[in-house]
């Protein structure tokens, strides 16, 4: 079988990843808006098509999946989950698989205000949440919540605008900065042409929580069923991406992961931070796809390609356990390329 791999961009680990999933018996085909990236040249063909706001990007895909035999669709980036979710049934038609949720799940997955109310209201617990620099002070002023604060975009990824205010002029300068921070981003394609606004703007105001970070990869089966979750301590960020990372055993974050893939019945694999500080397992969010932090996960054993391909395959499940005590780092490689264009 082969995979087709949506706004692969620099996830050329991903590309390997999924090549050894098919030992042999199949290819990798890569699809980005940005012909010149890792992704794209670490494919077996690779196809430059729309950028996901487009109206042809989904029957660009179609026609590259019909062309080159896919079965199965795995989207590496948050931009493209909703128009392919929308979609699902046009692929369906065709015998192709595509791994992402529903609609529902990923609209609740990119916009983080809907986060926090899905964690409330299902017995999560998360940062406290604000929609503006009043609201916030009001809970500072009240003796609440304490400085600092994280100011971030509502719909928001990689870290950008994402800035800790210490104090009141810090919370309205940085507010005013991450909405503009936005508005030069391709963040607007979320919240403009994804997701309805409703009129609580396009900044969140969050509660700073003391802790260790840790992150989480919980698996789903294509029938929403909880397979497995694998546990990080976060070593060390840059960026919004986890660059050194352990595997550890945490049964009570294990638990918390099996609990969260119930509850959101997502598809594939989702990407969670968490903050724990004492007992508190606080939810700062999560995404509907492969996070940065996943090859911590992989390198441990714990092989979700090779999963999602099984699933795909209607082969049955045998689980890896990823091995606890993995310690990893990402190394910066460079690397003599083909010719950029491979297939146009």
């Amino acid at each position: 079988m082969n995979v087709l791999l949506s706004c692969v961009g620099r996830r050329g680990y991903l590309v390997d990843y999924f090549r050894e999933a098919l030992a042999g018996q199949g290819r990798v085909i890569a699809a980005n808006s940005d012909p010149l990236t890792d992704g794209m040249w670490r494919a077996d063909r690779a196809y430059e098509v729309p950028a996901v706001n487009d109206a042809g990007y989904i029957d660009a895909l179609l026609d590259i999946a019909e062309k080159e035999n896919v079965e199965l669709v795995v989207s590496l980036f948050d931009i493209d989950l909703p128009f392919l979710s929308a979609a699902r049934d046009r692929f369906a038609a065709r015998g192709i698989r595509v791994a992402v949720p529903d609609e529902a799940v990923v609209d609740i997955a990119n916009d983080k205000w809907r986060t926090q109310i899905f964690l409330q209201e299902h017995g999560f617990d998360g940062p406290r949440t604000w929609a503006s620099p009043a609201s916030a002070l009001e809970a500072v002023n009240a003796g609440e919540v304490r400085w600092p604060l994280f100011v971030k975009p509502r719909w928001g990824m990689g870290s950008i605008g994402v800035q800790v205010a210490r104090d009141t002029d810090e919370l309205r300068f940085f507010h005013e900065h991450t909405r503009r921070a936005i508005a030069r981003s391709y963040l607007t394609l979320m919240e403009d042409r994804v997701i309805e606004k409703d009129g609580r703007g396009d900044v969140l105001i969050q509660e700073g929580i003391a802790g260790q970070e840790y992150g989480l990869d919980i698996f789903n089966d294509f029938e929403r069923r909880h397979v497995i979750t694998t546990v990080k301590r976060k070593v060390r960020m840059r960026s919004g991406e986890t660059d050194v990372a352990e595997v550890v055993d945490m049964p009570a974050l294990t638990q918390l992961g099996e609990r969260l893939g119930r509850q959101l019945g997502h598809v594939g694999n989702l990407d969670v931070d968490v903050m724990v500080s004492g007992d508190r397992l606080a939810v700062i969010e999560f995404n509907a796809r492969f996070g940065g932090g996943y090859p911590f996960s992989h390198l441990a054993g714990a092989n979700y390609p090779e999963m999602l391909v099984h699933l795909a395959q209607g082969r049955p499940l045998a689980p890896a356990v990823a091995r606890v005590g993995t310690f990893g780092l990402k190394a910066l490689v460079p690397m003599q390329a083909p010719e950029p264009a491979k297939n146009t």
